[in-house]
């Protein structure tokens, strides 16, 4: 019988999305007052996208090694949730010191950036592996969701965030975000506990990681496709057809229809298959995509984007859920870390596309709304080969 005490509640699911929804928002407060920051420690405005892109180079690292780190023994769990405690509250101090710190030489904020940058990565992959360890491989899909929920709520509200902190003093926002983010963090921590979890023989064991290689090469090429979307090709879509002011009110509907689709996700991926659903995901994020560079109104606009936000939630459910189940039990660290850390890769090369490649060449601009539907129909073909793969024939070459 497997012991109840090691069983994720509710409780654990709504701290885990309360985690990364503060995050999140505390990502989003970073990246509004960055250019600032860097005014007042005498950095051009040329440096904001660099160092986003470190940021991002930080988290693949770190997503990978805490991974790894959680996976090393059980012992190594008791570390994990202590460390993250530690992390989260050294991460809240440099936080907290950002916007403290006017003036200073640019190498002290550098500092001080990569101080908060690697101890706030912390919050990423252990906050899931932490739980995912302790539930039954089956209830690893709800983790997802309230993973995937505290995000798409955080990105919902970023347009208005940018709004009401345009013009005002940083120092109440980031004190709200840093504290916000260590007591969920604490919670978290509380409710989930220190002690390790027991193992549990009649649950599978790990693939062989090579087998998980076409699911990392889905995520990127549907990530990829998604950022450029999302972040790249939705706001001059939108004014083309809608004034600059409304901008703030359009971007998040994609995310609207991200966290709407999440609430019913969980069902098409119990009958159908996680795979499956992330592959009918990413062909229908394609789709809106395509369409969404097509229209010639507003009212159809604002629905591709919301397919699009949809067929994302159903492909991010569905890769992680798969992701997190190859690596039970006993690598879910290693799995769910490689994830995250291809995320960041995705997002690091997103960054640079935009801030260093796209300006410079015409054909790449040409290119601009055609790229992302390429990417996703490259994955959602990968994906669909990957879901047709029988499961038995699977296990069989893929396991230990």
């Amino acid at each position: 019988m497997v012991d109840a005490a090691n069983e994720p509640k509710t409780a654990a699911g709504l701290a885990l999305g309360s985690v990364q929804f503060f995050f999140t928002l505390g990502w989003t407060v970073y990246v509004i007052y960055l250019p600032e920051l860097l005014k007042s420690a005498g950095l051009a405005a040329t440096w904001v996208p660099v160092l986003l892109m470190a940021d991002q180079l930080v988290f693949a690292v770190m997503d990978v090694a805490f991974g790894m780190f959680a996976d090393r023994m059980t012992e190594g769990y008791r570390k994990l949730a202590r460390l993250l405690i530690l992390l989260t509250t050294v991460s809240a101090v440099a936080f907290l010191l950002l916007p403290m710190l006017p003036g200073v030489s640019p190498s002290m904020l550098i500092v001080v950036l990569a101080i908060w940058v690697v101890s706030a990565s912390v919050v990423r992959v252990p906050t899931l592996v932490l739980l995912t360890k302790r539930a039954r491989a089956a209830q690893h899909g709800r983790l997802v969701i309230w993973y995937a929920a505290g995000m798409a709520l955080a990105s919902v509200l970023s347009p208005y965030l940018g709004m009401i902190l345009k013009g005002t003093d940083p120092r109440l926002p980031f004190v709200i975000s840093a504290l916000t983010l260590l007591v969920a963090v604490v919670v978290l921590q509380r409710v989930t506990g220190t002690q390790a979890p027991e193992p549990r023989a009649d649950e599978p064991q790990p693939i062989a990681f090579p087998a998980y290689i076409p699911l990392l090469l889905v995520l990127a090429l549907a990530s990829g496709g998604f950022q450029l979307h999302a972040f790249v090709n939705s706001a001059p879509q939108y004014l083309a057809l809608a004034p600059k002011e409304n901008l703030p009110w359009l971007m998040p509907l994609l995310w609207v229809g991200f966290f709407a689709a999440l609430l019913g996700v969980a069902v098409p991926i119990k009958r159908f298959g996680a795979l499956s659903v992330a592959a009918g995901g990413i062909v229908l994020m394609a789709f809106g995509s395509y369409a969404a560079a097509t229209v010639s109104n507003l009212e159809m606009l604002i629905l591709t984007q919301v397919l699009v936000g949809v067929g994302w939630a159903a492909a991010f459910s569905g890769l992680m859920e798969q992701a997190s189940m190859f690596g039970t039990r006993g690598a879910e660290g290693m799995f769910m870390g490689s994830f995250f850390s291809l995320l960041a890769v995705t997002s690091f090369a997103r960054i640079g596309f935009v801030s260093q490649l796209l300006p410079h060449h015409p054909l790449l601009q040409d290119m601009q709304f055609t790229l992302p539907v390429a990417l996703l129909l490259s994955s959602g073909l990968i994906a669909v080969v990957y879901a047709l793969k029988k499961p038995q024939a699977l296990s069989a070459t893929a396991r230990q």
